[in-house]
């Protein structure tokens, strides 16, 4: 009977550890925390451990691991394959991106001062073009409070020339650190760790981090169940901040003036902070920072060179339409034009970038982000460019029906007699005396208005000097004056001179000179 009796205790024993087992794998592979060798702890009388959590693993490639993680450092997160149960050390840099952020951020190796507090702002533009950024606090009768800097300034209304709303800025180009830090300390209980780690991460972002090592403290005290390494680590990147607060608000002044668009100053800036902070536990911040600076300057520069690019086309056009003659405006756009444009161009870069020169002017405008078409005409100018180049690229003339009624064939005729007309007129051109062609033009262009002769060396420029994308296909539109037939027919009444008698004529139209189109193009 006790032989019975010890066989089924023995045979309930391994039924309860196969049981322990089967829950111990279904634990495991749900991403369940699991009792790792809990069995053999109870039959060795010793208290169980819990195993790690069993976390997915995402890598730069896309493959996953399952496992857990068993520490970590800056460098890399140490881990256990639950396949193998090996352990790996992965650097940060081979998992994926967004898993990498996520993670490092709950460790607390990221620096939250990277993501500042944003803000919606105000940008109010002066009659003068001096532009200010802030919140309206109020009003009065003849001005406008407004908060921008950490001031509050009393802007006359008459001096506001615009006004938009819906601005993304810093809440530091608005507010003061303290005022910021005693808002969002008023909003917060104050009560749980969670509360206190939020409100020193919120401390971080406005580059407040005496109060963030002191809420990371209270959180450190009332938390007793989270993860202690990742705190000590958040505590101590920003004790390193708080013994080098100088240096970080140089840095932040000097990420201003870059937010500001003043990248010359603030590289100058960079250089001099080598000098005043020599052993700086923050070189990595500024090494980043100057990268970024240097980043964000080409970005806009690029960007300006497309803008200031056409704004200086149109300018030097302007002039060379009002102060020369038909043949020096030809010979400015052929020779000079485009150099012009890159010096100026270049100089008002200088601005931004000292030390850039034409040739990266030139590159960045070659590889600018092209835009919408713009339009050119060469208006009533465009005979100028001789029958020839005036009506290149134009549509192929359709083929003409037979005419079937009497109107019809009185229409034919009269379209062949003019284009025998036009040919004739062609073939004296050719034949007369160049010097009387060559007054003729400088007359006519003397009677186009500025505009209309700022926009044909803008047509003639953005076609020939190969700067430009132009749209393969022109605009030619029949003449408003001679429906596009580069004649009219006048009754002429006769004379008392011998042989001059009365009857219908053709005489070449006087806005086309007889191309009977007006070219027109679009570039970009």
């Amino acid at each position: 009977m006790n032989n019975c009796k010890m066989r089924m205790m023995r045979s309930m024993q391994v039924l309860k550890r196969t049981l322990a087992l089967a829950c111990g794998l279904t634990a495991a592979v749900c991403g369940l925390t699991a009792p790792a060798g809990g069995l053999y702890a109870q039959d060795a009388g010793v208290a169980a451990e819990p195993a790690p959590e069993v976390t997915m693993i995402r890598l730069r490639g896309g493959r996953i691991q399952w496992g857990s993680i068993v520490d970590h450092t800056a460098e890399a997160l140490i881990f256990t394959r639950l396949d193998t149960g090996g352990q790996v050390t992965l650097p940060w840099n081979f998992l994926d991106p967004a898993q990498d952020l996520e993670l490092r951020m709950r460790f607390g190796y990221v620096d939250l001062g990277g993501d500042e507090v944003m803000m919606s702002a105000e940008l109010i533009v002066l009659v003068d073009g001096q532009e200010v950024i802030g919140r309206v606090q109020g009003r009065t009768q003849d001005a406008v409070l407004f908060k921008s800097g950490g001031l509050t300034l009393a802007i006359p209304k008459q001096r506001i020339r615009s006004h938009v709303a819906g601005v993304r800025v810093p809440a530091l180009d608005i507010y003061t650190r303290g005022e910021l830090y005693a808002d969002e300390f008023l909003r917060s209980d104050g009560k749980s760790a969670e509360s206190q780690r939020l409100l020193a991460e919120y401390c971080e972002r406005i580059f407040d981090f005496p109060h963030a090592l002191q809420h990371y403290l209270a959180s450190q005290e009332l938390d007793s169940d989270g993860d202690p390494k990742a705190l000590a680590v958040k505590i101590a990147r920003v004790q390193a901040k708080v013994d080098s607060q100088e240096q970080v608000d140089y840095l932040a002044h000097v990420d201003h003036l870059s937010r500001r668009k003043n990248y010359a100053q603030a590289l100058l800036d960079l250089e001099a902070f080598d000098g005043l902070f020599p052993d700086s536990p923050l070189l990595a911040d500024r090494i980043k920072l100057e990268k970024r600076v240097i980043r964000v300057r080409e970005a806009y520069t690029r960007k300006k060179v497309a803008t200031r690019w056409f704004a200086w086309m149109g300018r030097l056009a302007a002039k060379a339409a009002r102060e020369k003659t038909y043949q020096e405006s030809l010979t400015y756009v052929g020779e000079l034009f485009g150099e012009e444009i890159v010096l100026n161009v270049t100089l008002e870069m200088r601005r931004i970038w000292p030390s850039i020169e034409e040739d990266q002017v030139r590159q960045f405008f070659i590889e600018r982000k092209r835009g919408r078409w713009k339009p050119a005409s060469y208006g009533l100018g465009t005979w100028l460019l001789g029958e020839d180049d005036a009506l290149k690229g134009g549509t192929a003339e359709v083929q003409k029906k037979e005419p079937e009624s009497a109107r019809d064939r009185e229409r034919a005729d009269l379209e062949e007699k003019i284009n025998r007309f036009m040919r004739n007129q062609q073939m004296q051109k050719r034949n007369s005396n160049s010097e009387e062609d060559e007054e003729e033009v400088a007359n006519f262009w003397k009677t186009l208005s500025s505009s209309a002769r700022r926009y044909w060396l803008i047509a003639y420029y953005a076609e020939n000097a190969g700067h430009l994308d132009v749209r393969s296909k022109p605009e030619l539109r029949n003449c408003s004056e001679c429906a596009g037939t580069g004649a009219h027919q006048v009754i002429y009444t006769g004379s008392a001179r011998a042989g001059a008698s009365s009857g219908l004529r053709l005489v070449t139209c006087g806005a086309c000179h007889g191309i009977g189109r007006v070219r027109r193009i679009r570039y970009r």
